[in-house]
């Protein structure tokens, strides 16, 4: 990958004593800017930073209510913002096409700027990275709303920008026009779930991501848009008995194994604490393989 994001190797394969549960790596996606390796998407967010998760996933489209909460367990922590990375998101409208409930409230034109300021305003405090949600219906929409997020960082709305279900042809378009790169795409990714290419969620547009130093990012990683039972698997689970892991964490290893940066939720600490702790243990080349053709 580009020198923006080097090589994770050394990070994954730290050993159990050097590394707990509750610390996740971290990796760099602009300059002075690292994002963690896992993030806790929507949940209950005070579970997550009970069992040592410091990132951090909402959006507008979540609705307000998501944003406050993330401030609330932030402000209940007792540790400084600093501590954290936050990702929020703002909608690319009108995107009728778009498959995600959410989007239907899309069918018009919006203000980034303005829904910019309204996330910060429920975060209290400029969010780490800002990602388009989706695309317009049209690219000429899409650059559009990309031109109001690149002044973003320079209004002190969003400390880095990126984007979310952008394939890899889209990407490759925006790249030749933005004045400002992305600093991240995220995608529906995961064991099952890496060979639909319209929302960007399969291996090339990974490798498309990762060879512009775009970092990667992968929602639902445990394949919960998919088809494929992916925690039931008899291969997943063959490979979390020899590493005695759950099949979710073999799930998420196979993710960031792949310098993906996840994003997960957890009902409880227990699981909480189990996303978390995926840094000790390696997958072999021929289980990346044997999980990777599921």
């Amino acid at each position: 990958m580009a020198a923006l994001l080097p090589s994770l190797l050394p990070l994954l394969l730290l050993a159990k004593s050097t590394i707990s549960a509750a610390v996740a790596p971290t990796v760099p996606i602009a300059p002075g800017l690292h994002m963690p390796l896992i993030n806790d998407g929507v949940s209950d967010r005070s579970i997550w930073i009970g069992a040592g998760g410091r990132g951090l996933d909402t959006a507008l489209s979540y609705g307000d209510s998501d944003q406050e909460d993330v401030l609330k367990s932030i402000k209940a922590s007792g540790l400084p913002r600093s501590a954290f990375f936050v990702t929020t998101k703002v909608p690319c409208c009108p995107a009728r096409a778009f498959p995600f409930p959410y989007a239907e409230r899309c069918a018009g034109p919006r203000n980034a700027t303005a829904d910019a300021e309204h996330n910060a305003t429920l975060l209290g405090s400029v969010p780490d990275l800002v990602l388009m949600h989706w695309p317009c219906d049209d690219f000429e929409g899409t650059l559009a709303t990309w031109r109001e997020m690149e002044t973003l960082v320079e209004r002190g709305l969003a400390r880095s920008i990126g984007v979310s279900n952008f394939n890899s042809s889209l990407l490759a378009a925006l790249l030749a026009e933005a004045k400002v790169k992305p600093a991240v795409n995220q995608c529906g990714f995961s064991i099952a779930g890496h060979n639909e290419s319209r929302w960007g969620r399969d291996d090339a547009t990974l490798h498309a991501s990762h060879a512009a130093g775009v970092a990667y990012s992968a929602y639902s990683p445990l394949g919960g848009w998919t088809r494929t039972d992916v925690l039931h698997h008899p291969t997943v689970v063959k490979v979390a008995l020899a590493h005695k892991k759950t099949t979710a964490q073999v799930a998420l290893r196979w993710v960031v194994q792949q310098q993906v940066v996840a994003v997960t939720s957890a009902k409880n600490a227990e699981y909480a604490k189990e996303d978390l702790n995926i840094f000790d243990f390696v997958l072999t080349a021929s289980e990346m393989a044997e999980l990777s053709a599921i």
